[in-house]
Order: C-alpha cells, then sequence, then structure tokens
C-alpha cells in the first residue's frame, strides 16, 4: 500500500475510543536481500531485492509504518494519541524489524546517543536479535580480538578482519543483546526477529568490497567513525537462553525490560490463552495465525494495542514477540 491518504480510509478524531489496530509493514530495498522474505512471510511489496521488514518504524519523512484502516503514518498516530502511548519520548521510542539475508551484512556497529546527535542528529540505537531460523553452520559476526584502540585501527588499516573480528555461532530460539560500540553483522541465511531503539545510526567498517548492483559502486565506509566508537576492550557476551513459563494458557519468554530502551517478550499460544500488558505494545506474528479479541492475525503481520488497553484473549495457533517500552522515571 502506498504511503498516501486512500479515499476510503477514514479520518480520525481526538476521541476516537481505543482500539487494537494492524499496522503495515514498511519495506527496505538491501544488495543482500531478495524474495526469500516476501515468500516466507507472504508480503506483498514492489521493492526489491527485499532485505528487511519493518514491523514497526515511525521515522518521519524517513521509514514510517501505515496504520490500517486510518489516514496514518505510525509516526502521526503517536503525536495524534499521545494517550495510546504514555511516552517520555518527542518519537515512538522502539523499532522491530525482521531480517532473512541472503549475504552476510556488512561489520557494523551503532554509536551511543552523545555521537549519533553530533553525527546525524539522531540518537544512539541499541539493539537485540532474537534467531528464529539459521542453517546448521549458521553464524554472526559479534565482537573483535583487539585490546587496544591502536590494534583495531591498524587490523582494519591492513584489512586483517580474518583475526580481528570474532564469528560465533547461532542458537536458533536464543537471544543477543547488542549495546551501543559492539561489532556486529548477521550472517547468511540467519533469520531474526529485532528490536531496538527507534534510531538510524548504523556505521560500516566493512563491506567485503563488494559492488551494489544498484550503483555498480561499493558502499561507503565510515571507518574513522566505528574506529572512535568501538568498544575496547571488547564486551560482547554472546547468546543467553532464557526459559518459557506458562501464563493463563499462554507460553512466555521475558528477554528483556529496561526503562528508557525496551520491553521485549516472546508469547505462544497452541489453543486457548490470555495474555495483559499494561503498557502499550506491537504483537509481531512469526509463525501461525490466531484471533486476539475481535482481530484475526496472520504469520507476517503486527498490530498495535494501547496503552491500559486491558486483557487479550488468544485463540489459536500463534507464535509472536511483543515490543514495548517503559518510560525512564
Amino acid at each position: 500500500m502506498p504511503l498516501r491518504c486512500m479515499a476510503d480510509m477514514p479520518i480520525w478524531n481526538s476521541v476516537m475510543e481505543k482500539k487494537i489496530l494492524k499496522i503495515f509493514p514498511f519495506f527496505e530495498p538491501r544488495m543482500w536481500g531478495g524474495k526469500r522474505m516476501l515468500e516466507n512471510f507472504n508480503y506483498q511489496s514492489d521493492i526489491y531485492p527485499v532485505g528487511e521488514v519493518y514491523n514497526v518504524v515511525a521515522l518521519k519523512n524517513h521509514a514510517d509504518c501505515l496504520v490500517k484502516d486510518t489516514c496514518m503514518t505510525l509516526s502521526d498516530l503517536y503525536i495524534t494519541y499521545p494517550e495510546w502511548f504514555k511516552c517520555d519520548t518527542n518519537e515512538l521510542p522502539i523499532r522491530v524489524n525482521i531480517l532473512d539475508p541472503e549475504a552476510d551484512l556488512s561489520i557494523q556497529l551503532h554509536p551511543d546517543d552523545a555521537f549519533a546527535r553530533s553525527y546525524n542528529g539522531g540518537r544512539g540505537k541499541p539493539e537485540a536479535w532474537v534467531i528464529l531460523d539459521a542453517p546448521e553452520d549458521g553464524y554472526i559476526a559479534f565482537g573483535h580480538t583487539a585490546k587496544t584502540r591502536d590494534e583495531f585501527e591498524q587490523k582494519v588499516g591492513n584489512k586483517e578482519f580474518d583475526s580481528l573480528i570474532k564469528y560465533i555461532d547461532v542458537v536458533v530460539d536464543d537471544y543477543i543483546d547488542i549495546p551501543c560500540g559492539t561489532i556486529h553483522a548477521i550472517g547468511k541465511d540467519v533469520l531474526t526477529y529485532n528490536i531496538s531503539r527507534n534510531a538510524d545510526c548504523t556505521l560500516r567498517v566493512y563491506d567485503y568490497d563488494r559492488l551494489d548492483p544498484a550503483t555498480g559502486k561499493t558502499r561507503d565506509l565510515q571507518v574513522e567513525e566505528v574506529i572512535k566508537n568501538v568498544n575496547i576492550p571488547d564486551k560482547s557476551k554472546g547468546f543467553v537462553h532464557y526459559p518459557e513459563i506458562e501464563q493463563d494458557g499462554c507460553l512466555v519468554t521475558s528477554y528483556w525490560d529496561e526503562p528508557g530502551l525496551y520491553t521485549l517478550k516472546r508469547i505462544r499460544v497452541k489453543e486457548h490463552g490470555y495474555h495483559q500488558h499494561q503498557r502499550f505494545a506491537f504483537y509481531t506474528i512469526v509463525e501461525g495465525e490466531a484471533k486476539i479479541n475481535d482481530v484475526v492475525v496472520r504469520k507476517g503481520e503486527t498490530i498495535f494495542v494501547p496503552d491500559q488497553f486491558g486483557l487479550l484473549e488468544i485463540t489459536g495457533d500463534v507464535d509472536m514477540f511483543m515490543a514495548s517500552y517503559e518510560n525512564s522515571k
């Protein structure tokens, strides 16, 4: 669906009662993408090659999901209905996307708030991944071996990336935290659900000298900026497994809950269950389908549930992630 107001969309007003809303995905072309993402999640898009799908993004005039049955983007909804979010931030604070790369991503990091603000007027982007699927030999780049910043710079200058970059085997269903300043890259064919701060500041240090088919040129690198921002010593910790806990007919995995950053849970239901989260939340379906209250949801879809909405009744066989946010104060 194009990012414009459709003639048959109602224009909302401030007296609209809280309700569950579907969020349309926002697609981004990437040189390491393809059609697999569209086929796996039954998406429709003219974008090709699709590298990542933003299930939740609200960066106005840049990347912004449409809200179904409204004449609004997600950033519009956030501004128009602040009581549906009750956040301490000017913009929606979280972002969700799914990646299924058909080639390795560039070696990169995200800087902290102070650097991002001076660099592009943005914010730092700590993030986290949960591995949804991967080949037996699936891997990610995560961390580095340099003991000092000078050593890191020297190895980058000599293109000694094989000895500089750490690679670790992925573990399906496990969680990995990626603080600002962490070297990282998702490997080929590793399907991930990602949550991050709603920001966009990525610094690349290596991209395999490959050419972007869209331009016929190599992509820009930010080597000096990476050297300034990389964590020395390396602080990467790898994958963590969190247990499922049965709650009201749901199997719930609680991954992260940090005020001022994000809250992430996974919820699986086999037949029937109930779930309640006091804060606003986005639920992204990664397998199956269900009826949540009066809304039917299927694999690949995302719904928004407003703040203090109440109890959700879930009927079906479904696997979904819940992304939310607690105010920092």
